[in-house]
């Protein structure tokens, strides 16, 4: 087979997707000028769902509905319902005893296939399956041509999805901070802050937990105000020194602990280290530039915390300070007032 009869599709494929062409109708598209290229019965395009064990159907041409809609057979050994870690080839679909798949594949009239992996940063994250109506082996070349062309629609959907959720994510973001800066403006009600504050983080983030701790400048203990998701039993597992638990912390410093079996920060290791917790972050509260106490949010395995993340707890460590502020701000002045009264001698009666 000749090189443009290769090359065409890419370039057909590429103007779809330059030309911001709907995700699906491209990778229908790619399925279909797999199958023609190669000449083929059919093909289809599956990837992985995020957080999802099931796979998706991307695109397919020239198989039934039947088929393509078939329940998921999770035999070992299944062929279009898990990634195959490598190319797989049957060239008689007849001579495999025990393949999950071999009734439906029979009833469509597939004699041959093959399965191959389609590859993001030397990660299996889709497949494209190819389906001929007589036995014989697959080209090398052809299963190359399809899992390159596939690639193209998989890397466009794989990013897009990223886009997404992205924007998602940043659009839960604003929402909680709204959310929180709406009770800090409506309400001299600390602890509802704080909750709403801790439980945000923790959802949001999708960590483990969030604790809110408060500075007392004479012991220097950091006292726990308000937590979510994080065990009784560990947040009490004894006083937290300021000096000894990140304490860079106290010079107004974001602190991210990506090992908590080596990082010399912490002070109660093995705790932490039991408890299943992997990676922390801690961001100091304050205001006008006095820290007054610290917002720490925890979890498990995980990336590194995000740029994104790490601004969003110090905002909501931000809105937690000034809402202390206000509180105490407005206790002073009632104080102030109510000793203003008094040296006017005022008793309370109307008279």
């Amino acid at each position: 087979m000749g090189t443009r009869e290769y090359l065409m599709p890419f370039v057909e494929v590429g103007r779809a997707l330059s030309d911001q062409v709907d995700g699906y109708s491209v990778m229908h598209l790619i399925a279909r000028r797999i199958t023609e290229t190669v000449g083929l019965k059919g093909s289809f395009i599956k990837m992985k769902r995020p957080n999802e064990r099931n796979l998706e159907l991307l695109g397919s041409f020239g198989l039934s509905e039947q088929f393509l809609l078939s329940e998921p057979n999770l035999l070992p050994g299944s062929l279009f319902f898990e990634l195959p870690a490598e190319t797989r080839v049957i060239s008689d679909v007849k001579g495999v005893e025990n393949l999950p798949e071999g009734k439906s594949l029979i009833t469509a009239d597939i004699q041959s296939l093959a399965v191959v992996p389609v590859e993001m940063e030397r990660d299996v994250v889709a497949m494209v399956a190819l389906f001929a109506g007589a036995p014989g082996d697959f080209d090398k070349t052809d299963l190359s041509f399809a899992a390159a062309l596939a690639g193209e629609g998989v890397m466009a959907f794989h990013w897009k999805r990223i886009m997404e959720t992205c924007i998602s994510r940043e659009r839960q973001y604003l929402k909680s901070f709204q959310d929180i800066s709406e009770a800090v403006n409506s309400s001299l009600n600390v602890n509802k802050v704080m909750e709403l504050a801790v439980t945000s983080v923790t959802e949001v983030m999708g960590v483990m937990g969030c604790a809110v701790r408060l500075l007392d400048p004479k012991t220097q203990q950091l006292y726990l105000a308000r937590s979510h998701g994080i065990r009784k039993e560990f947040l009490e597992k004894g006083p937290v020194d300021a000096q000894l638990s990140m304490s860079e912390n106290l010079a107004g410093k974001v602190v991210i602990v990506d090992d908590v079996f080596t990082d010399p920060r912490l002070q109660y290791r093995t705790a932490v280290v039991e408890e299943g917790i992997r990676k922390i972050l801690s961001v100091p509260m304050e205001v006008r530039g006095k820290v007054i106490g610290v917002m720490r949010v925890v979890a498990g395995d995980r990336p590194s915390f995000t740029a994104e993340e790490v601004s969003f707890a110090t905002a909501v460590a931000h809105q937690c300070a000034m809402a202390l502020e206000n509180a105490r701000m407005y206790q002073r002045l009632k104080y102030e007032y109510q000793q203003l009264l008094v040296d006017f001698g005022y008793d309370g009666s109307s008279q």
